[in-house]
């Protein structure tokens, strides 16, 4: 026979008096038929008090069989026996109904700053720049999963009636921007590079990450798979990492700062230790004391000072000068005054790839140190194959990157106002210190005729180095076209 099922009736307690000879018995009942409370009360003109077989026959009388609580009833019984009172004594006890868990949303992804589960390094100190959290995905990332509610577990009632499970919600999931929902309708996948937003249910991966005032320790490091806008500066120690481009309205202390996108920011002051790495092009008012390496052109509109700058574009300084420090661009470099009238060290590398110099001193090094090792080793000790092999090997790989060609290269240097005595200028494989004070405006080249560097009236940029020394090749070419001899009027 199936158990009956239990339905909330009216909101009041049941109550069930026994009167006997010797005794009065109240079970009270709660409305939900969770709970049985009983009351004793002995007589005073005598009679048998609550026997054990009594008290199950009255139980079973008003169906009250689940949940009954053995140390209650021994204790009723006790108190019967000795002539005391009971009251409000909790007899039985059904099991609780529990609703089931409301659906929920599981994320699948986690901070890429956080390390561990401490904030705590090493030392036992707490690193106060891990602040921000951000939960970058991939186009195709698995975002977050959606568990359905439970269905939750039937309870009964101290009368033996089923109390139904109550399922929990469901969740109720509003489907933001380049989010897509599986079609079991449990899975959220990214469709787009960014972080993920969770706000209230709606979820969404947003490629725009704006902070409205500075990068501190309110805010914390940043590393942020899209696009990130600081309203104020990022303030000295902090890093910033965005994938397709950082704008800072304000200015950057001694900072790290990545992006494969552009940079832009109003100044940047590096302290010798601040970095950019820069996948697009960078644009600013002014650069102190920073190391960049750039894919793009680096555009200052007031000055670059003191700074350690490579670049695989154009470097420009608009209106003020490049000072201090070194700096190299493949397509050129332009800018007001290059160099100052003090002793501030200052080189400039025009049309030369800064890897392909790099990967040539490690080669000269590699091959400096193979010759040391045989020049070192006791006579007879050297196989002198495998040296002549691993010379060979050397040699040709450094011809492989001299002989790279790039199409951006532009061996040439503009300056508008003045070009400073002692600035080192090299172009392609020339280099020298500039004798004496130029005005311009100017352009310098290498002077592949006479060897050295040419000065000439200043050109754009856009009109290469090489197309301009052509022009003198071609000149040089005609003039001694001109001065041949005539052989058939000689002849004649």
């Amino acid at each position: 026979m199936a158990e009956a099922l239990f339905v909330k009736g009216a909101e009041s307690v049941s109550r069930f008096e026994i009167k006997r000879y010797g005794y009065t018995l109240v079970f009270e009942i709660s409305p939900d038929e969770s709970e049985c409370y009983c009351f004793y009360e002995p007589s005073t003109i005598g009679g048998t008090p609550l026997t054990e077989p009594e008290l199950q026959g009255h139980l079973a009388q008003f169906k009250i069989r689940e949940g009954i609580i053995p140390e209650a009833a021994a204790s009723l019984l006790r108190s019967a026996a000795t002539a005391q009172s009971v009251s409000d004594l909790l007899l039985a006890r059904g099991i609780l109904m529990i609703p089931g868990e409301d659906g929920q949303i599981v994320m699948g992804v986690a901070d890429d700053l956080a390390e561990a589960e401490s904030d705590e390094v090493d030392d036992g100190t707490v690193d106060f720049h891990k602040v921000q959290s951000f939960l970058n995905v991939n186009e195709g990332d698995l975002v977050a999963t959606i568990t359905p509610p439970g269905s939750g577990t039937p309870g009964k009632t101290v009368t033996g009636k089923i109390i139904p499970s109550l399922p929990g919600a469901q969740f109720k999931l509003e489907i933001g921007q380049n989010v897509r929902l599986s079609d079991d309708g449990q899975s959220l996948f990214a469709v787009a590079t960014g972080r993920v937003c969770l706000r209230g249910n709606a979820i969404s991966v947003e490629d725009i990450y704006v902070i409205d005032g500075n990068v501190g320790f309110k805010v914390g490091d940043i590393s942020f798979k899209g696009y990130v806008e600081v309203k104020g500066d990022v303030l000295d120690g902090f890093f910033v990492k965005a994938t397709k481009g950082i704008k800072v309205h304000g200015n950057i202390g001694s900072c790290a700062i990545e992006s494969d996108g552009d940079i832009s920011f109003s100044g940047m002051s590096g302290q010798g230790i601040g970095t950019i790495v820069c996948g697009g092009s960078i644009f600013a008012n002014f650069i102190y004391d920073t190391v960049i390496e750039c894919a793009g052109n680096v555009t200052a509109d007031v000055e670059i000072r003191s700074s350690q700058i490579k670049c695989l574009g154009v470097i420009s300084v608009n209106k003020g000068g490049l000072t201090g420090g070194e700096y190299f661009a493949l397509a050129g470099i332009e800018c007001g005054n290059l160099g100052s009238r003090t002793s501030l060290r200052t080189r400039v590398v025009a049309g030369v790839h800064y890897g392909d110099l790099e990967e040539l001193n490690s080669l000269f090094n590699e091959l400096k140190v193979l010759i040391a090792a045989f020049s070192a080793a006791p006579k007879g000790t050297v196989d002198m194959k495998e040296f002549a092999a691993k010379r060979t090997a050397i040699t040709g790989r450094t011809q492989e990157v001299r002989s790279r060609a790039y199409e951006e290269c532009n061996p040439k240097i503009n300056i508008k106002k003045v070009l400073y005595e002692g600035v080192n200028i090299t172009l392609g494989i020339i280099s020298e210190n500039v004798i004496g004070e130029r005005n311009g405006p100017l352009t310098v080249i290498e002077n592949t005729i006479e060897g050295g560097l040419r000065f000439l009236g200043m050109t754009p940029l856009s009109f290469k180095a090489q197309m301009i020394e052509q022009t003198f090749i071609q000149q040089q070419q005609l003039e001694q076209e001109k001065n041949r001899p005539n052989i058939q009027g000689e002849s004649a």
